[in-house]
């Protein structure tokens, strides 16, 4: 048994005027917002470690 495809919903008038207004509201806090330094973030401090661990690994330094 078929399901009945649903027609996508669009708004008109006052709605999508408010709904407009909101996104670019957001979107003014998102870019007001400072760059972060990821080089200060734990996780990855942590995955630096973990790479140069298993760059220093005597598995990895092995000739063959």
């Amino acid at each position: 048994m078929a399901l009945p495809i649903k027609g996508i919903p669009t708004l008109y008038g006052e709605e999508a005027r408010r709904l407009r207004e909101k996104i670019e509201e957001v979107e003014k806090k998102f870019d007001a917002s400072p760059p972060r330094d990821i080089t200060k973030d734990p996780r990855y401090i942590m995955a630096l470690k973990i790479i140069e661990k298993a760059s220093n690994s005597p598995l990895n330094n092995s000739s063959a």
